[in-house]
């Protein structure tokens, strides 16, 4: 397993249907595991566009709170689904969901805890 400082400097795209939500994800990712979060929820449609065009991020979740929120839909949204296959993809949901390992997807069941995210994202950065 990697040691977090194998960490430092990678970016992760965080999109998520509640601010709240994605401060805790951010919070997490980079006082938890030095990771550099990039595009946040309250980015311009703009940003995240180049963003998505450029591709420099290492890692993107997409943390859905609502039930009736779509991973799928958020990720059209932010024109990222060019992405999957080509960038590790954390899911988090209370939505049940198949990981592929081989697409490099994976699906944390909300609510979490730390650890479990902390343990997910190295999992997926390794």
């Amino acid at each position: 397993m990697n040691s977090d400082t194998d960490l430092a400097g990678k970016k992760v795209l965080v999109l998520s249907d509640n601010e709240t939500f994605f401060m805790v994800i951010q919070l997490n990712l980079q006082k938890g595991l030095g990771l550099e979060v990039v595009a946040p929820a309250s980015s311009s449609l703009k940003q995240r566009e180049s963003l998505s065009k450029d591709g420099d991020f290492d890692l993107i979740v997409v943390a859905m709170s609502s039930p009736m929120s779509e991973p799928v839909v958020a990720l059209a949204k932010a024109s990222l689904a060019k992405h999957i296959g080509q960038v590790p993809l954390l899911i988090i949901s209370d939505r049940p969901f198949d990981s592929d390992p081989d697409d490099q997807i994976a699906h944390l069941e909300f609510p979490f805890n730390a650890n479990a995210l902390h343990d997910k994202i190295r999992e997926l950065l390794r």
